[in-house]
């Protein structure tokens, strides 16, 4: 407590972050007569709300929490609408064109989705769209040019989400994901310490590890389309041996190499619930 003075008038400020309600009751004699004579004036500090402007200035920062469950509904501005005009693939950017003022409308692969896992796997992002496709997305000011607006949290404009990745990419992470388990479940019993405490660990990096594995999965949405991809892969591999026939040794051993490794990687789609369906009979 603070006892200040304003033109001889003496003035008690209390803060506290409880409501008026919630405060202990006052049993000190000389403190209860003495507050009865001077003004109190309670400062009551507000809780900071977060925005949906702040979870997206935040989510690159790994000491800030930004829980978008935690952004109230109010705070997220209505969607825009508009169609790809252009793509590069290679720098990861692409041109949105709003359907009514006609503004050009920069779009980084990376804030299609602002969400801790798609951060944490920038590099794989390859977004499956094509020019011309409607979206829908939330419009910021540009950080490095205020004058130029960006896209970020970006939708088919049915509201559906657009794949990030590419069944490879995919493939990549769940693997990685697994392999970064296992070294660091190496380590959690490599050290000396008490089993319960070895056990949390190693059920935290597993969820650590599920989660990106989830997201990976979560990109793939249509099975069928991919299992087609991964065959049509193979066809491509065998035309090109059989067009230069005459150059190879052993044909028969590298169609049977190219085969493998179709195979191989359909296996490996099943850990990303990615399985051939089976026809029904005529």
């Amino acid at each position: 407590r603070n006892i200040s003075y304003f033109g001889g008038r003496s003035c008690a400020l209390y803060r506290c972050p409880m409501q008026p309600s919630q405060h202990t009751p006052i049993n000190n004699r000389f403190f209860s007569s003495t507050a009865a004579a001077i003004d109190v004036e309670v400062e009551v500090e507000e809780p900071v709300k977060k925005t949906y402007s702040d979870l997206i200035r935040n989510r690159n920062k790994p000491s800030e929490t930004t829980d978008e469950k935690s952004v109230e509904k109010e705070e997220k501005p209505p969607f825009t609408y508009g169609h790809i005009r252009y793509i590069n693939k290679e720098k990861g950017f692409a041109i949105i064109r709003d359907e009514v003022s006609n503004e050009q409308i920069h779009l980084k692969f990376t804030n299609i989705d602002i969400g801790e896992s798609a951060q944490h796997n920038a590099k794989f992002v390859n977004p499956v769209f094509s020019t011309g496709a409607r979206v829908r997305f939330q419009v910021m000011p540009n950080p490095r040019n205020s004058a130029a607006m960006s896209a970020y949290d970006v939708q088919r404009w049915n509201g559906n989400k657009i794949p990030l990745l590419h069944y490879k990419d995919a493939l990549t992470i769940a693997l990685k994901s697994r392999a970064w388990l296992g070294h660091r479940c190496y380590e959690i019993l490599d050290e000396e310490q008490d089993a319960a405490a070895m056990s949390e660990q190693i059920r935290q990096a597993y969820e650590d590890s599920n989660k990106s594995t989830e997201w990976a999965r979560s990109q793939l949405t249509d099975s069928n389309k991919i299992i087609k991809e991964c065959k049509a892969e193979l066809g491509n591999e065998v035309f090109d041996i059989l067009e230069n026939i005459y150059q190879i040794d052993d044909v028969q051993r590298k169609v049977e190499e190219a085969f493998l490794r179709c195979e191989r990687t359909l296996k490996e789609l099943e850990l990303l619930g990615i399985r051939e369906e089976e026809e029904e009979p005529r």
